[in-house]
């Protein structure tokens, strides 16, 4: 090669390490805030691929570090050969992400490693080196390609897939450019030190396409985050204004049912158990809190789907009922009193003091709560 051509391959070579360095300090800046396994793997590639072209590069200035020429293929090989499978392997993993590695960590080293050196060593001229690298290489690339192409997660994976295509047939077109070489011994195509320029741009396009899937599945997390947040607010929410014992809402939950009932008008209907606490003495909490499941349950039966049905505290439980006339009231609150009058298996029979009011559209909720309240107290057994 002339010195002109070795210039031109050096500035080449160093301009490749450089976009390649820059997107290592970028990928490791980005493994620290981004957990997700394709970056850890598109990290070390790039370590590995900036190992290779460190190695090229350092071997290629007169006077830095004079390496010996096949130690610098052996890096070149090792580093090159680490760079594909680990970009594949992050390509599987963003396409599948609970998917196991292929090849363990250690078995992967030593594949590798018997590689680098069986070409390094065993090939008697670079050029031959070079061509099965190449070739070796473009499969490797190729297979990610498929890997993402094949179901690709989203709009950017097609892209990542298609810049896997794009590096593997670049290299696929060095293999092919250099076998008349090795058949005809034929002068290396002159282009060939202008390579890692292209080199370099395939590269970039290839880290773009990391990094546009990387955002895309950090969006994605975000929004099943944002979603599981929502849905855990949601849950909490639901504990919140809910009974624990009978499934009820409770009073927290009152405010959006009465003010729909206001809107609409509405019939209130306030129930208490008498001498709720004779029964807890008498039988146990136990039993009572089955007597409070069992009216919880009756009244869930006897009232609409769109009835809103609550505990009110203690022994009161609520029930506000939109659009419903008093008059379709009384058998529901007869139906109730007959029913709880009859012992079951579980709890007793009891006596109920039921307040009904109507609420008008428009009207005083507040002032409707008051009357039902009256009405029950008087309601039980000696009034008020």
């Amino acid at each position: 090669m002339s010195p002109e051509y070795a210039i031109v391959a050096t500035v080449s070579i160093a301009v490749q390490f450089t976009v390649v360095a820059t997107l290592l300090v970028y990928f490791l800046l980005l493994r620290k805030t981004v957990r997700l396994e394709e970056v850890r793997l598109w990290t070390a590639a790039w370590f590995a691929d900036a190992i290779a072209l460190g190695a090229v590069l350092v071997s290629s200035v007169p006077g830095v570090l004079d390496l010996p020429l096949r130690l610098t293929l052996l890096l070149y090989l090792a580093g090159k050969t680490a760079f594909a499978v680990l970009m594949v392997s992050g390509a599987r993993k963003h396409v599948q992400p609970g998917s196991e590695p292929h090849i363990r960590p250690w078995p992967l080293a030593i594949l590798i490693t018997f590689w680098s050196l069986a070409i390094g060593v065993l090939a008697r001229e670079l050029v031959v080196a070079q061509f099965a690298q190449s070739v070796m290489v473009g499969v490797v690339l190729a297979a990610g390609g498929w890997i993402v192409l094949r179901k690709p997660r989203s709009r950017a994976s097609r892209w990542l897939g298609i810049a896997f295509v794009l590096q593997s047939a670049v290299f696929f077109f060095y293999g092919i450019a250099m076998a008349p070489v090795i058949v005809n011994r034929s002068i290396l195509i002159s282009f060939m030190p202008f390579t890692s320029f292209f080199d370099a741009w395939v590269e970039l396009i290839l880290a773009l396409s990391c990094l546009a899937v990387v955002a895309d599945r950090s969006e994605e997390q975000l929004r099943y985050a944002n979603r599981e947040l929502l849905e855990s607010q949601e849950r909490l929410s639901q504990m919140v204004d809910s009974d624990p014992l009978t499934g009820l809402a409770n009073r927290r939950a009152m405010r959006p049912f009465m003010d729909r009932a206001t809107a609409s008008g509405a019939t209130l209907i306030f129930i208490d158990i008498n001498d709720f606490k004779q029964i807890n003495d008498r039988f146990g909490h136990s039993v009572g809190d089955a007597v409070l499941q069992r009216l919880a349950r009756l009244l869930s039966e006897t009232f609409r789907p769109q009835d809103a049905i609550m505990r009110y505290g203690g022994d009161e439980f609520l029930v506000i009922a939109p659009e419903m006339d008093l008059h379709s009231v009384a058998p529901r609150v007869a139906r109730i009193r007959s029913h709880m009058a009859e012992p079951d298996d579980n709890s007793p029979a009891v006596s109920l003091a039921i307040g009904v009011t109507g609420l008008d559209a428009g009207g005083d909720p507040s002032a409707a709560l008051v009357r039902a309240d009256h009405l029950m107290y008087h309601d039980k057994p000696g009034g008020l």
